[in-house]
């Protein structure tokens, strides 16, 4: 056991302040050298790591006092010591009001008051460095600190919004409130109010004894709302008082007399006169032409308001023209649009006009706020779908990809048709996108992530079952899939559904998978491509097929096909493919070509494909190196192997070599004696395998045919374009390729100039990726549905 802490478990390496830079070395013996250290398990304050032998870092915010526990474990060679240790972090802020206590600007242009009967929206400023942490600020009045004004409500967040109850006003027949003016406990309160400018206001005798200018008295009565609000994270509780104060609109006219100036609350341009406030959204909705329409512009109606007017302004704020649809006419009292829309050619039209809405006060004041509304005008146009795929799709082979698409049709022009299953479900693997298209593949067998089709064997014979039945005949599994989908536009005025049925097929008894491999090359080099294959200008989107699908699409992964139709296995059979000729290798680029897929037995264009073609320098044309060479060796050198996995050479051919000159031998390599490269026949290892993308593709075949495995016919697993009838009338079987995109018929050549215009002005060459590859890319393997990596071993004997 390495003797190193110089502390027993449980010690603490003190506390810090948070957000605090931290330094501490560890408790250990300092002339102990080439240890290593690391943590097994808990772990260290969030922004502290273990260098070596430090604790460094900055810890960042806790909620509260944190105390972490963490064992560390110091290595060295063979040996191992383990210490567990804690650190305390120090952190409990609390939230800093930023919003000043007492009077809250919460009336327009921040004024200290505010209106009765108008809106109110104010936020409390509060800042907490917690939050960082995960702790939320929480917002009260607790019960017995205070009222808000009726009508307005405190959010969990701090916002204090709602629209203000009118104030209590006063009848004129209860007169000015002034002593004997009216009877006893007339009014719930005293309101009087003392004038200010009688007989002691003015110079000696210059006025009769007892005179007083008349004081007019307020019909309503100005309230203070104070209240106390509680702000807590969960672990810290500060309370902050407020006010807010709530005015008539009659106390800030001119004829006031109880108003001061030097208050502060008050602006010059305050104004007793209420600006109207729209309650319409800007948005009117969609009406159909032909129709009468009143459509109502409404503003939130309070008490003594004033009257009102709307305006249709001749400009918008855009200084685009303000126009009414044709038809419609503006009521300036009542705020109503109403008229006859006349017949309308077009599908839809949009208009947009502001109107302003007035409020006239005493004294030629007015209050005015315009808003700028839209309406859209569907013409007289029906929209009606027919539907133009079959109700049955046909039949469609398991573990192929899909092609199939469900469409429909419109009597509108440019209509943008979705489609939606409402009933039943599609065959495992297969999704219907939005735009109509069924992708993937059907999942003929049941993997560790996905569902796949029920299939019986005969244990005993050792085959599938076909025309399987239960129940003595009651319950029946088949391959026939029924589901209903809905086809609407894009605005639901129409919508038609059909139940499609699609039938699988399942050609092969046995799972088998494609084999890939792409280029994980610098970051710089990424960037390059990915810039390229995104530019909208060089692959605009309405000209790629099936864009959001991802077997088709752009194709932003670099992959290139090796090979189709491998039986899938447990991923241990593939490793031993790549034993020989396998080997990380430098490909070249080649010329940018075009192929079009159609459907198998007609010539009908499925879609078209652009792809670069993919050079191997070994590997010529018509000529191919062969799966082993040989050099010319005269030695001719016994070698044995023992359990340690060392090879051995022996001293004499003819004679068993001693024990003794065993042990004082050194071994050939370190390597284990199940490797196929290197035979007990070939000390001197003269065979080398070449590595070349056709020896990979035979080593793949050879493979299936050593190991007894039924061949696939591989050309049923090569995408839909290998196997197609080109413009030559020939097919162009596998090719090596590194496919860029997939596009709609007869979209490829105005791509294809694209690709060459962006080539010239950018200086964008694909041989400056440098696409070098190392690894298999295999898409499912036995149990497993996704992506498996099987890296090259890079043996001297491939070359």
């Amino acid at each position: 056991m390495l003797d190193i802490w110089s502390v027993k478990s449980g010690h603490s390496l003190g506390t810090f302040e948070e957000r605090s830079s931290v330094n501490v070395s560890l408790p250990v013996v300092s002339n102990i050298p080439n240890v290593k250290y690391s943590i097994i398990s808990g772990q260290l304050p969030p922004g502290i790591r273990l260098k070596n032998n430090q604790i460094l870092g900055t810890p960042l915010e806790v909620v509260r006092p944190t105390t972490f526990n963490f064992c560390i474990r110091a290595e060295k060679d063979s040996e191992i010591a383990d210490r567990t240790l804690r650190i305390t972090i120090n952190g409990s802020d609390e939230p800093i009001v930023l919003t000043n206590p007492g009077l809250l600007p919460v009336g327009p242009n921040e004024t200290y008051f505010v209106l009765d009967s108008t809106p109110i929206d104010f936020q409390l400023e509060v800042t907490d460095t917690d939050t960082a942490a995960g702790q939320r600020l929480r917002f009260f009045i607790a019960s017995g600190d205070g009222l808000l004004p009726p009508g307005t409500t405190l959010s969990d967040s701090g916002r204090i919004s709602g629209f203000i109850d009118p104030l209590l006003a006063i009848k004129l027949n209860e007169q000015n409130g002034n002593y004997d003016s009216q009877g006893y406990d007339a009014v719930a309160f005293d309101y009087g109010l003392v004038s200010d400018n009688g007989f002691d206001s003015f110079g000696f005798d210059s006025i009769t004894f007892d005179y007083s200018a008349p004081t007019k008295g307020l019909r309503k009565l100005n309230r203070n709302y104070e209240f106390i609000v509680t702000i807590t994270d969960g672990d810290t509780i500060i309370r902050k008082k407020f006010r807010i104060y709530v005015v008539g609109e009659d106390y800030l006219r001119a004829d006031n007399t109880i108003l001061r100036v030097g208050t502060g609350s008050y602006l010059a341009s305050s104004s007793s006169l209420k600006t109207p406030i729209w309650r319409t959204p800007p948005n009117l909705g969609t009406v159909r032409c032909n129709n009468y329409q009143i459509i109502k512009l409404d503003i939130y109606n309070t008490v003594d308001i004033g009257p009102v007017q709307y305006y249709l302004n001749p400009l918008n704020p855009d200084q685009t023209a303000s126009v009414l649809p044709p038809g419609l006419k503006l009521d300036i009292k009542s705020g109503e649009l109403f008229g006859l829309l006349p017949y309308q050619p077009e599908f839809t039209k949009t208009y947009h006009f502001t109107v302003t809405v007035t409020r006239f006060g005493n004294d030629n004041e007015t209050a005015s706020v315009p808003r700028t509304f839209s309406i859209t005008i569907l013409g007289q146009i029906d929209s009606t779908l027919k539907w133009i795929s079959p109700s049955n799709l046909g039949t469609i082979d398991a573990n192929y990809t899909s092609t199939l698409k469900i469409q429909a049709s419109s009597t509108l022009d440019n209509a943008v048709i979705r489609y939606q299953i409402m009933e039943g479900q599609l065959p495992p693997g297969l999704n219907l996108m939005d735009e109509g298209e069924i992708v993937g593949k059907v999942q003929q067998y049941t993997s560790q992530n996905n569902p796949g089709i029920t299939t019986f064997y005969d244990i005993e014979l050792g085959e599938r079952i076909s025309n399987q039945t239960l129940d003595g005949g009651e319950t029946t599994i088949d391959k026939s899939y029924r589901f209903v989908v809905r086809a609407y536009d894009q605005l639901n005025y129409s919508a038609i559904d059909r139940e499609f049925i699609l039938d699988i097929n399942t050609p092969n008894d046995r799972l088998y998978s494609n084999i890939y491999t792409t280029s994980y090359m610098s970051m710089g080099k990424r960037k390059l491509f990915k810039d390229f294959i995104l530019n909208q200008n060089v692959f605009p989107q309405k000209n790629i097929y099936r864009i959001t699908d991802p077997n088709f699409g752009l194709k932003t992964d670099m992959r290139i096909l090796v090979y189709a139709g491998i039986e899938t296995v447990d991923v241990g059979e593939y490793i031993s493919i790549i034993g020989l000729n396998h080997e990380r290798k430098r490909f070249l680029f080649g010329d940018i070509k075009t192929a079009r897929a159609t459907v198998p037995g007609t010539n009908n264009t499925v879609y078209e494909i652009i792809y670069v073609d993919i050079i191997d320098p070994l590997d010529k044309k018509d000529q191919h190196l062969p799966l082993e060479t040989k050099k010319f060796s005269k030695v001719n050198t016994v070698i044995t192997a023992d359990t340690s996995n060392y090879l051995w050479k022996a001293q004499d051919q003819y004679s068993f070599v001693k024990k003794r000159e065993i042990m004082s031998a050194r071994p050939l390599e370190n390597i284990t004696i199940d490797r196929t490269n290197l035979l007990a026949s070939d000390p001197q290892s003269s065979k080398r395998y070449p590595n070349t993308i056709t020896n990979w593709r035979r080593r793949i075949r050879y493979h299936e045919l050593i190991n007894g495995k039924s061949i696939a016919s591989e050309r049923n697993y090569l995408p839909l374009w290998m196997t197609s009838f080109q413009s030559n009338k020939e097919e162009l079987g596998f090719v090596l390729a590194m496919p860029l995109c997939y596009c709609k018929p007869n979209m490829s050549e105005e791509i294809i100039l694209n690709i060459k215009n962006y080539m010239a002005t950018t200086n964008f060459n694909f041989n400056d990726l440098d696409y070098v590859v190392d690894r298999y890319i295999i898409d499912s393997v036995s149990g497993y549905g996704n992506d498996k990596y099987l890296v090259f071993k890079n043996q001297g004997v491939t070359v």
